[in-house]
């Protein structure tokens, strides 16, 4: 009797010590490699961006010359790729405009126009190989070498709003905006442009809000990822296929998506953008991205932001209040993170002359002696380069990499 009185103990203890530990995680594991990640706001802190982020923060200026390199606030896709840095502006030039990796401009790729090798309106591009493929309107794909040479295109049936290829299948991902029920947001061809598979069909009951999609495909290494905005659920590209990755455990803080559905039928845009800003529960947000081996994505819930920051490795939730404290050089109190630059980069761009006045600030408020200390130490960087582009309105790119 002692000894099954022992046993008993032993296995309790056993099973409360993995209960602490998948708390601890704050995710679990299925059969299928599906993360269901819990999100409780009584567990919500303050974060630092030196518990995440390597202690120096590297500032490019994306210079302008003469009429070339200029660029408008509206960009939103950046990549660092081949010691070269390519920023798709779809909103000014309407072209991807092309820098070294000190910010010096080379180049431009440009097709705009409406004959043959043109396109109207681009959306965003993907890289494969030594080409820039760029996702053009009316309904085509577009090839262009990295200089900028236009190589070839190819029609679609539909207007697709976001792409990736994937090495290792040798095959493109498509988004397209799925409205009626049988539509399927997804399809992956062969570069042959055959062999289609479509996934993620349209739910006639979910509202999925006003988006475009753009943004909601990302590509960490060979990996592939798709979320989509007021949804609870990341995919994985997985043999032709996008199958659930992650999923956010909103308990009893989500939001009920018939609540929003009201929103599906003529319902003032402006009670739509109220109820965003100061009504909805939690909800996932578009902006969100995968750096290393940290899915990092936002939250609103009733007027409030949250950041999560998990660990794919680890399996560690990091639910942040706001924004991340910038302890590194405190240029901002706040670090803000909406763009991705590689696998292992990531951060935001301000205009230079923006950057310069937060520099005058920082001078008013540590004093001549406190600020001059502040720009040998740990503002030197961003002294430097606010600087340098004082008299800019094109950006500087403020760039974190991910801690080894």
């Amino acid at each position: 009797m002692k000894k099954l009185r022992l046993f008993l103990f032993c296995l309790l203890a056993a099973f409360f010590a993995a209960c602490s530990s998948g708390d601890q995680a704050n995710s679990e594991k299925t059969i299928d490699d599906l993360e269901i990640i819990k999100v409780d706001l009584s567990e919500a802190r303050e974060g630092k961006l030196s518990e995440f982020f390597e202690s120096e923060i590297e500032y490019i200026w994306l210079k302008e010359n003469v009429n070339e390199g200029l660029l408008g606030r509206g960009v939103n896709q950046m990549f660092f790729h081949d010691e070269k840095i390519y920023v798709v502006d779809t909103q000014g030039c309407k072209c991807i405009q092309i820098f070294d990796e000190t910010g010096n401009y080379l180049n431009e790729i440009n097709g705009y126009g409406e004959g043959p090798g043109q396109y109207v309106q681009f959306y965003s591009a993907v890289f494969k190989d030594n080409e820039l493929m760029l996702l053009g309107v009316p309904k085509k794909l577009m090839w262009f070498d990295l200089e900028g040479k236009f190589l070839r295109e190819q029609q679609v049936d539909q207007q697709i709003g976001a792409a990736a290829y994937s090495d290792s299948e040798e095959s493109y991902y498509f988004y397209t905006n799925a409205s009626e029920k049988g539509d399927f947001f997804f399809e992956s061809v062969n570069e042959a442009f055959q062999d289609t598979v479509r996934s993620i069909p349209f739910d006639e009951n979910t509202f999925y809000g006003y988006y475009s999609g753009a943004s909601s495909l990302q590509k960490q290494g060979e990996k592939i990822f798709f979320g989509m905005p007021l949804q609870d659920t990341i995919y994985e590209a997985n043999e032709s296929h996008l199958k659930a990755r992650y999923v956010w455990d909103f308990g009893k803080y989500g939001q009920d998506i018939q609540e929003m559905k009201k929103f599906d039928v003529g319902v003032d845009g402006m009670a739509y953008i109220r109820f965003q800003n100061s009504e909805a529960k939690l909800y996932f947000q578009e902006n969100w991205f995968i750096v290393e081996n940290l899915l990092i994505s936002s939250f609103r819930h009733e007027g409030q932001s949250f950041l999560m920051i998990y660990d794919t490795e680890t399996r560690q939730s990091n639910l942040i209040k706001n924004l991340l404290v910038n302890d590194l050089d405190e240029l901002y109190p706040f670090a803000n993170i909406y763009l991705q630059f590689t696998d292992s980069k990531a951060g935001n761009s301000i205009p230079g002359k923006t950057l310069y006045n937060l520099l005058q600030k920082k001078k008013e408020e540590l004093g001549q002696e406190g600020f001059e200390k502040y720009v040998k130490g740990k503002g030197k960087n961003f002294a430097q380069v606010a600087f340098a582009a004082k008299n800019s309105e094109n950006p500087v790119l403020i760039v974190y990499t991910v801690k080894k």
